[in-house]
């Protein structure tokens, strides 16, 4: 059944590719005449596997063709191209983002991949490196392993600020870029710096998301970290679980987070099929610090503690000495399980301080799940990474980022709802879950007075949440303004319409 169903998707894929003459095919056969290798059609390996290499099901939807640049250049003239013919455009990178068509499109446009632009060079004094957009984070892990060196994000997270585990020392990972190379809608290749002519575009690029140009290279600062303390940690469900985890994320948002090598990603797991819940949490310190204070409610107790200790109790804990490549290479074998699935986010701002905030969210999203989830989901889920003061202070570096967050209202949490579900479910009922869900937990929210940060992380949020007015909006005009020096015909807003743009 799967593969009549996979070869019937490849067929309306290729005949999607091949409509007439329309200004997508137009463009595609300008380019394929003039790089004829780096242009692919149909049932071209190329165009199946940048057409469906997405993290959600809902992005594979069949360009007229994929065009696949190896330098900025060739990626400048194919943005001209576009423009010569009127044709709408996509570009994708890793393809994590669980949003339809925020790096892909269908027939009518192009897709731009930037699998070709996969560079990962190490400057000579060890204390840059050059990370192309087609890059994941497994290759860039392993790139960086032979030096002793990790970064702090990846392209395209990193367009939207990008939370990683580093970030309570290093703040965003946008916060950590030297420079970004950048193709501009009129065919120039710029190189933005926050000391350049280009400094007003490398302060929104750390955040403002994708309106104002292609960015090919991103030169990130390097973190001298060998090794690392990272694992997962699963626990007991029982009675006392959920207020222990409850407590824990609590604890680690207020305190843990001044340990600022510490991270957590808390996770509360609800599975349909199964009418039960799982907890777990990624726990990571970067040093050799075995047991760190900061970590010890998540690190847990074992199953065999007295009955009277109510703390997490882990079933499995996996956390221990290892590079960030080999702990991604651990993680990267469970992703292609997730092929084929539907993925749909929401997040959700809480000022972490507030114990009875954190209680409302997880059972309000629970209690919902529970009786509202349509047929076909197979996964619900709250993470709970926390955000202190530390991490926006880091951030502030090289002229700050259009978030301009405030350190006095940390510590944050910036819960993040994802469902995993059969291609079967359409976005729209996952959307009707989370409006009922987020319209209860916002209603409970205010019964108890606790009010929320505006603040919306632009990389977990759904297309429903307007992003850019979370912003403050003095960053949204100039954000605005930066557009129109760089984009006046908005070439990337209106040619290239996926992803948040700043209107």
């Amino acid at each position: 059944m799967k593969a009549a169903i996979a070869l019937s998707l490849l067929l309306l894929f290729a005949q999607n590719s091949l409509q007439d003459d329309s200004p997508a095919q137009k463009a595609c056969k300008a380019l394929h005449e003039k790089y004829p290798k780096l242009t692919a059609y149909g049932l071209d390996h190329a165009y199946i596997e940048a057409n469906t290499d997405f993290y959600t099901s809902s992005a594979f939807f069949g360009p007229a063709c994929v065009f696949e640049p190896s330098d900025s250049y060739q990626m400048a003239d194919a943005v001209l191209t576009f423009q010569n013919f009127t044709s709408p455009f996509a570009v994708r990178g890793g393809g994590h983002m669980p949003i339809a068509d925020a790096a892909n499109i269908n027939s009518t446009g192009i897709l731009l991949s930037t699998a070709g632009l996969s560079q990962v060079q190490v400057s000579d004094d060890k204390k840059t490196v050059n990370i192309g957009p087609g890059n994941h984070w497994v290759d860039v892990y392993k790139g960086l392993e032979p030096y002793g060196l990790t970064v702090v994000g990846v392209p395209g997270l990193l367009l939207g600020g990008g939370v990683s585990y580093f970030g309570n020392e290093y703040g965003w990972g946008s916060a950590n870029i030297a420079s970004f190379t950048v193709v501009l809608a009129n065919g120039t290749v710029a190189v933005a710096r926050a000391d350049n002519e280009y400094s007003d575009l490398f302060w929104a690029l750390r955040g403002g998301g994708n309106s104002f140009g292609i960015v090919t290279n991103f030169e990130m600062t390097t973190i001298d970290a060998p090794e690392v303390m990272i694992g997962l940690a699963s626990y007991v469900n029982n009675e006392h679980t959920a207020d222990a985890f409850i407590d824990a994320v609590h604890d680690y948002a207020v305190s843990g987070t001044k340990d600022y090598k510490s991270a957590t990603i808390p996770t509360v797991e609800f599975i349909q099929a199964l009418g039960t819940t799982f907890y777990t949490s990624f726990v990571f310190h970067n040093g050799k610090n075995e047991s760190p204070a900061s970590l010890k409610k998540f690190l847990g107790t074992k199953n065999g503690t007295s009955s009277n200790d109510k703390g997490l109790k882990t079933m499995t804990n996996s956390y221990s000495h290892r590079s960030m490549y080999k702990w991604t290479t651990e993680l990267d074998p469970t992703f292609p399980l997730l092929k084929g699935d539907r993925q749909r986010f929401y997040v959700l701002n809480i000022h972490a301080s507030n114990r009875e905030a954190i209680a409302i969210v997880h059972d309000t999203y629970l209690d919902i799940a529970k009786s509202e989830l349509p047929p076909g989901v197979l996964v619900a889920a709250l993470a709970f990474p926390a955000v202190g003061e530390k991490y926006i202070e880091a951030s502030t570096v090289n002229g700050g980022d259009p978030m301009s967050l405030d350190p006095e209202g940390a510590p944050y949490i910036w819960v993040e709802e994802s469902i995993t579900a059969l291609s079967t479910v359409t976005d729209e009922q996952l959307d009707e879950f989370y409006d009922k869900a987020n319209s209860d937990i916002t209603k409970r929210l205010k019964e108890k007075g606790i009010d929320s940060p505006a603040f919306l992380d632009l990389n977990d949020a759904n297309p429903k949440q307007d992003v850019f007015s979370t912003y403050p909006k003095e960053n949204v005009d100039r954000l605005k303004k930066i557009r129109a020096k760089y984009d006046p015909e908005r070439v990337y807003t209106e040619l290239m319409p996926g992803g948040w743009k700043v209107d």
